[in-house]
């Protein structure tokens, strides 16, 4: 017998095994259907043909008589990936993107609760050892994890404890049917490579032990956790979301003070919850925090048709990423008028002379008269002066009366002579 973890499903529930026809799905698939036929109310398999090996067709019909012998229900699924072979791209994660698209789909369609797949401990293994060597060990676990959440069912891997060596005896003991996968033995992909040459080489050395890395998961997923709570802190504690203005404000100097991995997972989830898909790499990061950490006050650090990210004096904004042009506006008489996000009362005492006014947005060379003292200044200067953010000055109104004076600038600048007749709220405000 090999130790398959059941844990992951219930007596009740639709389970579904993704089978290749390789050994170990077929391994495993030799378990569901005989010890373990009773750990759940029924089973499907999904098979996917990926119409690369000549022996693709044969796999295919083996298992769907091999289904039908045992009364399972199976759907086959082909993959055409000729334009990326002809292309000499990869298809690795391409055809396990496409694969996961149509279990997506299956799982929904089945109305099932869980997937199996047959990734074993030496996959893990495998996995671990990837992810340390590409730099991929930051952000995510170092190694699968056995039960993982989707969007409409739960992925099992109920092999992960088990060994391709006990895989084999078991394969032996009962004479389970398989095929093997010739190109697994070719070393021309990164994962084989480990896998054939450099993990075999580990172990062939009595100093040393690739189950070591089993070790270095549990501990790094503890380690992870914690920076996890810490990030998710920060975000409760710290950032704001706008909802009206589709804007998160992370404040700066807080967040460069924080842990480097910290500050990446912060944006993670931040990008995840946004639903910005856009690949973020640790050295875009690393590009943003330099900026952050230095004394730029205004600079956009990253845009998309979507989204603007910024750094604007002291915080750091990601905005959608759409401005609103706002046309010059005519006021005739007193009321209650909004322009973007401010509200402009014009009371009955306004001075009739002072008609028509007119609200716009900011212009070059805009000035305005000083109060109290002799003088102009330029709106340019005045929003200097008060670090407005860039998005904000494009919409700031500017109201300029018969004489094409301007009279107010937004809340920061209002003349004397109408302080008592004109009324503004940045409504937008926290």
């Amino acid at each position: 017998m090999i130790k398959v973890n059941a844990d992951g499903w219930k007596k009740e529930q639709h389970i579904v095994l993704a089978v290749s026809t390789g050994i170990d799905s077929m391994v495993l698939l030799h378990n569901l259907i005989h010890p373990l036929s009773q750990s759940y109310r029924k089973l499907t398999c999904l098979h996917v043909n990926h119409n690369i090996r000549d022996i693709a067709q044969e796999e295919e019909t083996f298992i769907r008589k091999y289904c039908e012998f045992y009364q399972i229900p199976l759907f086959v699924h082909h993959l055409d990936l000729s334009e990326v072979i002809e292309q000499g791209n990869s298809i690795e994660n391409i055809a396990r993107n496409e694969r996961y698209q149509w279990f997506d789909t299956m799982m929904v369609e089945l109305d099932a609760d869980v997937l199996l797949t047959a990734h074993h401990q030496d996959d893990q293994i495998e996995t671990i050892f990837y992810r340390l060597m590409t730099g991929r060990s930051t952000r995510s676990s170092l190694g699968m994890s056995y039960l993982t959440s989707r969007s409409a069912y739960m992925l099992c891997k109920p092999l992960l404890e088990t060994t391709k060596a006990d895989i084999r005896n078991y394969q032996q003991s009962y004479e389970v049917p398989y095929y093997e996968d010739e190109t697994n033995a070719e070393n021309l992909y990164v994962r084989n490579d480990i896998r054939n040459r450099i993990l075999p080489a580990i172990d062939d050395n009595r100093h040393l032990s690739t189950k070591q890395l089993l070790k270095l998961k549990d501990w790094h997923d503890i380690q992870l956790q914690e920076l996890h709570d810490h990030a998710l802190h920060f975000i409760e504690t710290h950032v704001h979301e706008n909802a009206d203005k589709d804007e998160i404000v992370i404040p700066r100097v807080a967040f460069s003070n924080l842990n480097h991995n910290i500050k990446i997972i912060i944006l993670d989830k931040i990008f995840s919850k946004l639903q910005i898909t856009a690949p973020m790499t640790e050295k875009m990061y690393e590009s943003w925090f330099q900026q952050l950490e230095s004394k730029v006050t205004q600079c956009t650090i990253y845009t998309t048709d979507k989204w603007n990210i910024y750094i604007a004096y002291d915080k750091f904004i990601i905005m959608a990423n759409y401005d609103k042009f706002l046309m010059p506006t005519k006021i005739l008489q007193p009321g209650l008028y909004h322009y973007g996000h401010y509200s402009i009362s014009i009371t009955d005492d306004f001075p009739e002379d002072g008609y028509p006014l007119v609200i716009r947005t900011r212009n070059n060379g805009d000035k305005f008269k000083l109060n109290g003292i002799k003088g102009h200044k330029k709106v340019s200067r005045l929003l200097i002066d008060h670090k407005v953010i860039q998005t904000e000055r494009n919409q700031l109104p500017i109201l300029v009366n018969a004489d094409e004076a301007i009279i107010a600038v937004g809340t920061l600048y209002l003349n004397n002579e109408y302080k008592d007749t004109i009324f503004i709220r940045n409504t937008g405000e926290e």
